[in-house]
């Protein structure tokens, strides 16, 4: 029995004793790991204030997220325009002049075929512009509203409304008269332009404006026409819903 206890005492001795070895072997080991932490911390700030660190060939276009590659151009902007600042205030006086933005009038290549605005042939054309005197604002336009033969009532409705939107316009019911008849009438009463609302199944479909007396004349389609009185009613039934 005291063999025994001798030789379990002497176990646990060395134990105790291989323990104390190893705990101090880990504590001398703690110290050159807290020192390579504190080494790599200082060197992740000094990154940070520095600014974002790339590889040598990274480009901002292979960001795949949008917000992200957008702010990240601004930054290498901002920090290329200050770069450039400060060299051109350290060499001074020496430093290279701006460069002159490139715009699409600098850029533009010189057509031959264009016509000088000063040329004398594009002077007297704009003196005998027909059109001149309304661009100058010397004659006031005066418009005759009307529409095709015997027309229902939804275009006669249409043609009023529309007088009301132009300015010195007057509406005229035909009533089967041909427009041969009509022309001679507007030129001599002093109207300038002549405006035909044409309808098909009762509905308009067509407008023609006609300058007068010699032209030019133009024709527009005309769809889904729609009066006041429904657009106003079209208003409220989306305002109650």
């Amino acid at each position: 029995m005291d063999s025994n206890e001798a030789t379990t005492s002497e176990s646990v001795s060395k134990k105790k004793g291989k323990t104390k070895k190893v705990k101090r072997k880990v504590k001398h080991d703690e110290a050159p790991v807290q020192e390579m932490e504190q080494a790599e911390g200082e060197e992740t700030e000094k990154k940070s204030e520095s600014g974002p660190c790339f590889p040598p060939t990274f480009s901002v276009s292979e960001i795949k997220n949008k917000q992200r590659r957008h702010s990240m151009f601004l930054k290498l902007k901002e920090e290329k325009r200050k770069k450039k600042k400060k060299e051109r205030k350290a060499l001074g006086d020496k430093a290279p002049p701006k460069e002159v933005p490139k715009t699409i009038e600098n850029q533009r290549i010189y057509d031959e075929t264009t016509v000088n605005p000063e040329d004398e042939e594009v002077a007297f054309d704009e003196g005998t512009d027909e059109f001149s005197a309304y661009f100058n604002r010397l004659t006031n336009p005066k418009v005759l509203i009307t529409t095709s033969d015997r027309p229902r009532g939804r275009t006669v409705r249409f043609c009023e409304q529309l007088a009301t939107v132009i300015p010195h316009a007057h509406v005229y019911y035909r009533r089967g008269l041909a427009l041969k008849r009509v022309i001679p009438q507007c030129v001599s009463r002093g109207f300038t332009y002549l405006m035909v609302i044409n309808e098909d199944r009762k509905v308009p479909n067509g407008l023609v404006l006609c300058h007068l007396p010699d032209g030019p004349t133009a024709h527009f389609k005309v769809s889904n026409v729609r009066l006041r009185k429904e657009m106003k009613v079209r208003f409220l039934d989306n305002s109650r819903k």
